[in-house]
C-alpha cells in the first residue's frame, strides 16, 4: 500500500470514527507515520481527503453489491447473498472504528452527523438507485423463474426492503442488545413470507374413490 492510500484508509478510519469536523489532519498523518505537510502532496486540504474517501467506500460497497448475486442459483439466495454483503461490508467499517466493535455501522448516518449531506446528494442518490435496481432486478428474475409472486409491486416492495435493512442498522449501532444476525435472518424469513411464492397445497378431489 503506498502512501496516498495509506493515508486513505486512516482518514475513512477517522472519519468515521470522529466525523468530519472533529478529524484532523494531523491525527490522520500521526496514524500513517509521517509529518502534515506530506498530506498537502496528495490531497489538497480536509475537504478533498473526506470526498476521496466517501467516494472509495461507495465505490468498495457498489462493487461489493455487483459481484453479491454472481453465482447465486435462485432469488432467494440473491437476497441472502446480497444482504449478507451489505452486512459484512459495514462491519468490517465498524471493525475499522473499534476492533472489539462487530455490529454494522450506517455509512451515512455516521459521516455525514456533522456535515450537510446536501453536498453529497449525488454520491447517495447514486448508491442507493444502484440498491434499488439490484433489488428490482432480483425481484423480476424471481417472477420470471416463478419464485416471487407476480401481484407485487415491485417499487413499492423495494422501498420497504430498504427501508427495514437501513432501519435495522440503525437499531444495531443504537441498541446495544440488538442481536444483528438473528434480525437479518429473520427479516429475510419475513420477506420471503411476503414475496414468495408458495406451493399450492396438493388438493384432494371428493370425487376419487376410496
Amino acid at each position: 500500500m503506498n502512501t496516498k492510500d495509506r493515508i486513505i484508509s486512516a482518514a475513512i478510519k477517522n472519519f468515521l470514527n470522529f466525523g468530519y469536523e472533529k478529524t484532523s489532519l494531523a491525527s490522520i498523518a500521526e496514524e500513517v507515520g509521517i509529518k502534515k505537510p506530506s498530506i498537502y502532496y496528495h490531497f489538497k486540504n480536509k475537504k478533498e481527503l473526506f470526498n476521496i474517501s466517501l467516494k472509495n467506500i461507495l465505490e468498495s460497497l457498489e462493487y461489493n453489491i455487483l459481484k453479491s448475486t454472481e453465482n447465486c442459483t435462485s432469488s432467494k439466495e440473491m437476497f441472502e447473498s446480497l444482504f449478507s454483503t451489505l452486512l459484512e461490508f459495514h462491519i468490517q467499517l465498524s471493525v475499522m472504528i473499534d476492533k472489539k466493535h462487530i455490529k454494522p455501522v450506517n455509512i451515512f448516518a455516521t459521516l455525514f452527523s456533522t456535515l450537510d449531506a446536501e453536498d453529497y446528494k449525488n454520491s447517495i442518490n447514486n448508491y442507493y438507485n444502484l440498491l434499488n435496481n439490484t433489488i428490482i432486478h432480483i425481484l423480476s428474475i424471481g417472477q420470471k423463474r416463478n419464485e416471487i409472486r407476480i401481484d407485487i409491486k415491485k417499487d413499492s416492495i423495494c422501498e420497504q426492503i430498504m427501508a427495514w435493512f437501513e432501519g435495522l442498522l440503525i437499531l444495531s449501532s443504537l441498541y446495544s442488545s440488538f442481536n444483528f444476525n438473528i434480525a437479518k435472518q429473520e427479516f429475510l424469513d419475513n420477506l420471503w413470507i411476503l414475496i414468495g411464492k408458495t406451493k399450492k397445497a396438493k388438493t384432494i378431489s371428493l370425487g376419487t374413490k376410496w
